[in-house]
C-alpha cells in the first residue's frame, strides 16, 4: 500500500467513525496547523495539539454530529480531500464541507477546512 492509499484510508476511517485527531496520536505532527473558515464562530488558524484541544469542543457543539455524513474521500500524492454533509446544531441548516489534509509521508501536518455553503443560508 502506498502512503497515498494509506493516508486516504486513514482519513476515511477517522471521519466515517466520527473520531478526532487525538484518537490517532501517531498520525499527526505535534505542530500540526489547522485552518477553519473565518466565517465560523471558531474560525481562524491554530497550530499544535493544545490549540486543537482548545477550539475543537466548539466544533463539536456547532455541528449536529448525529447528522454527519461522509460523502467521499479523494487522494493524490500528499493531499487527501474529504467531503462531508452536516446539519448545524439546533437548526435545519445543512453545510457541505471539504477538508484538505496534507501529509508528509504518513504524518498529517496541515488541515484546511473549506465551507461550501454558508451557515447563514435559509
Amino acid at each position: 500500500m502506498t502512503n497515498t492509499d494509506d493516508n486516504k484510508a486513514f482519513v476515511r476511517e477517522m471521519l466515517a467513525s466520527k473520531k478526532q485527531l487525538t484518537d490517532y496520536p501517531n498520525r499527526f505532527d505535534a505542530k500540526i496547523t489547522m485552518h477553519e473558515p473565518r466565517m465560523l464562530p471558531f474560525g481562524g488558524d491554530y497550530q499544535g495539539i493544545d490549540a486543537f484541544q482548545e477550539f475543537y469542543p466548539k466544533v463539536r457543539s456547532y455541528y449536529d454530529f448525529s447528522t454527519w455524513q461522509l460523502l467521499g474521500v479523494y487522494a493524490e500524492g500528499d493531499t487527501v480531500f474529504a467531503t462531508t454533509r452536516v446539519t448545524i446544531a439546533n437548526t435545519t441548516k445543512i453545510m457541505y464541507i471539504a477538508e484538505q489534509f496534507t501529509f508528509v509521508g504518513r504524518t498529517l501536518i496541515d488541515v484546511r477546512v473549506h465551507v461550501c455553503d454558508s451557515p447563514n443560508q435559509t
